[in-house]
């Protein structure tokens, strides 16, 4: 290993005397060909003639110097242009990471890994710091769906080719944000590591002051702009159909769409009806992405109704739709033990058929559920399955439904985002892999080759989720009842235009399955 420490540096005299014998401590037994970049970011209490001499006096420290105080931004892209070594450690000057800490985390950068960040263990700044902490990390997951821990901690360590590709612009505090917004950009592979924060003993912060947060708003704002402009190659596209399995109408326009159209990915449910036909075209096409759908409402279940009486009617069936379901749930009917009972069967019966799932979510999302996600992603961790639906849709398109039925369904959506924060809140850290988008909740049963192409213009950056419901047939609804247009949805998929929307937006098609080979951080909110 050989590493290079970048120290931003603005007014930091008192912790200067510190800083080589600190970063000796840390490379101590893992590394003696390391260096320290300093930058001078326009000091005017002399520390960039502090760290000047010291540059004379060690062979392996190098000053940089600004002229004036350009920002935290342009100190550390300074920094990261003048290091030389194979991987670059980017930390405050002020030691917010102990010599131990940062020694540990250094040791769990492994091969298959291009980027560790670290996040805090501990707040040590006081409410208003910690409240303006907590508020900027959910305004970047909100702004640009980047759901890390802690987007501003000041330990990152990168590969310097990863640096070398990236196109850093950010003069002030954003920089942390766009470090790992380019990272995702550039597919890295992203670990994070808890590590304990400490304040500062000497110096003084100026990362809360009204300039340096205004700044924050300008450069993000721009960072969006750019992005949204530069979108070719940065925008990937998982296109998921649901409900393979249901019945065989619906399995043969899965089938289709796959073969002939976007859809990259399928969900088998099951407790479908025509699952075991299901399973019989999965076998035909080996190349075929597979999740499963698992299923507490509209269907039968897998276990014996007598072993999970709380999740079925008189009739020993789940209830008929997400409402019931939520009307059990609010009030305390559904056993714990019976939910899990009941998914671990539908993960068993699966699997043993054999094939292979790369990812897992639910028939109408009952998984976000925060008392059923727990579950449902401990069980996925048990048969190793590695990435999980968040269906937390941002913006819609404009649907073909009645004025009181896009209100209804607006009233849905919103109560669908609330359950997935607070769910995914409670399951932060679970390890699994997920998109940054999802499409597919207001426009359920009412995709058209117009809302796909207006969909595929306007998607942002990283990774997004289509989710679908093809069939071949619409008379499946005079069955299921539930007023979707699975012919049109259908169409759409396998229109030409559509692939053609695609194209020209620069959207690549992916799978769940190439998303957990790419994702190993943690991005849950």
């Amino acid at each position: 290993m050989n590493l290079s420490f970048v120290y931003p540096i603005y007014n930091e005299i008192d912790n200067l005397p510190r800083l080589f014998s600190e970063t000796q401590r840390i490379v101590e037994g893992i590394t003696s060909d390391f260096e320290l970049v300093l930058v001078d970011d326009g000091s005017t209490d002399g520390s960039g003639a502090f760290i000047a001499e010291l540059a004379e006096r060690q062979t392996n420290v190098r000053s940089v110097h600004h002229r004036r105080n350009r920002g935290l931004g342009a100190a550390i892209r300074t920094g990261l242009a003048n290091a030389t070594k194979d991987l670059v450690l980017y930390m405050d000057a002020d030691f917010p990471v102990s010599v131990e800490e940062a020694r540990s985390a250094i040791g769990l950068f492994t091969d298959d890994l291009d980027m560790l960040i670290g996040y805090r263990l501990g707040r040590a700044e006081g409410p208003h710091r910690e409240l303006m902490s907590l508020t900027y990390n959910r305004l970047i997951r909100w702004v640009f769906g980047l759901r890390v821990r802690d987007v501003n901690f000041a330990f990152k360590l990168m590969r310097r080719s990863l640096i070398e590709r990236m196109d850093l612009r950010s003069e002030g505090s954003f920089i942390d944000a766009e470090l790992l917004l380019e990272a995702r950009r550039l597919g890295a592979r992203i670990q994070d590591v808890g590590i304990t924060y400490h304040s500062r003993s000497a110096g003084v912060s100026t990362a809360a002051g009204f300039r340096v947060v205004s700044r924050i708003f300008g450069e993000m704002w721009r960072h969006r702009h750019r992005r949204r402009k530069e979108r070719p190659g940065s925008v990937r596209l998982i296109v998921n159909a649901d409900d393979f399995g249901l019945c065989e109408a619906i399995n043969r326009g899965v089938i289709e769409v796959f073969e002939r159209g976007i859809v990259t990915s399928v969900s088998l449910l099951p407790t479908g009806e025509a699952f075991e036909d299901a399973i019989a075209i999965a076998r035909s096409k080996p190349e075929l992405d597979l999740g499963i759908h698992l299923a507490l409402t509209q269907t039968a279940p897998v276990c014996p109704p007598d072993q999970i009486s709380s999740l079925v009617d008189r009739g020993g069936r789940f209830p008929n739709d997400w409402r019931a379901f939520l009307g059990r749930y609010l009030r305390g009917h559904l056993h714990k033990n019976h939910i899990e009972a009941e998914l671990r069967a539908q993960i068993e019966r699966a699997l043993s058929t054999g094939l292979s799932f790369s990812h897992i979510n639910s028939h109408q999302h009952v998984h976000v559920f925060p008392r059923v996600l727990p579950i449902v992603t401990r069980l996925a961790h048990e048969y190793d399955i590695g990435a999980i639906r968040r269906p937390r849709q941002g913006r819609s398109v404009a649907s073909q439904r009645t004025s009181l039925s896009r209100l209804l369904r607006g009233a849905e959506l919103r109560a669908l985002r609330l359950a997935c924060d607070l769910g995914w809140r409670l399951e932060l850290g679970n390890g699994l892999a997920t998109v940054d988008d999802f499409r597919g909740f207001a426009e359920a049963g009412r995709w058209s080759a117009e809302s796909l192409i207006e969909t595929v213009e306007e998607l942002d950056a990283g990774v997004t989720e289509i989710g679908c419901h093809p069939g071949a047939d619409n008379a499946v609804d005079s069955v299921l009842g539930w007023d979707y247009r699975w012919e049109q949805e259908k169409a759409a998929l396998i229109d030409p235009e559509v692939r053609a929307a695609l194209s020209r937006a620069g959207v690549r098609l992916t799978t769940y399955r190439d998303l957990i080979g790419s994702e190993r951080c943690d991005l849950s909110p």
